[in-house]
């Protein structure tokens, strides 16, 4: 009886330890990641040697979904769509809560990446974009806003 008991202390305290590192080593490698904040909305961020972007909000963020815009440039300023953007949004002064994980952005007829970004509550918003090509990434940018 004793013996059986031992073992399922072992086995939840394994399944906690697995639960805990899953939980806790994503967010540490986003950390050790330098995400540079993108100039204001509507200006120029270059994100490459050929590359700049432009972002802009559907509409002044409120509560609700809220659309994240980036558009791509080439060193020409013609709109490109050679890569793929994931964005991650949440509070900044509560990590962890209200966080959306990885989201890829859509691709628009009109060659617009577009994210929906639910902001659940007033407060510092973070949208966290990873830029990539080729399978890799090559860029991390984020935006600030407040509601």
């Amino acid at each position: 009886m004793m013996r059986s008991a031992t073992n399922a202390g072992t086995y939840r305290l394994a399944v906690l330890l697995a639960l805990l590192a899953a939980v806790a080593c994503p967010r540490l490698a986003a950390a050790e990641i330098e995400f540079t904040p993108l100039t204001r909305a509507g200006h120029r961020t270059a994100i490459s040697a050929d590359l700049f972007i432009v972002y802009a909000f559907a509409e002044r963020p409120k509560m609700g979904t809220v659309i994240l815009k980036v558009q791509v440039y080439d060193k020409r300023g013609n709109k490109v769509t050679p890569i793929a953007i994931m964005g991650r949004s949440g509070m900044p002064s509560m990590p962890g809560h209200h966080d959306s994980g990885d989201v890829a952005f859509k691709l628009s007829r009109k060659k617009d990446y577009l994210l929906p970004v639910d902001v659940v509550m007033p407060g510092d918003w973070e949208v966290r974009l990873t830029f990539i090509k080729d399978g890799k990434a090559f860029f991390h940018g984020r935006v600030n806003f407040d509601v």
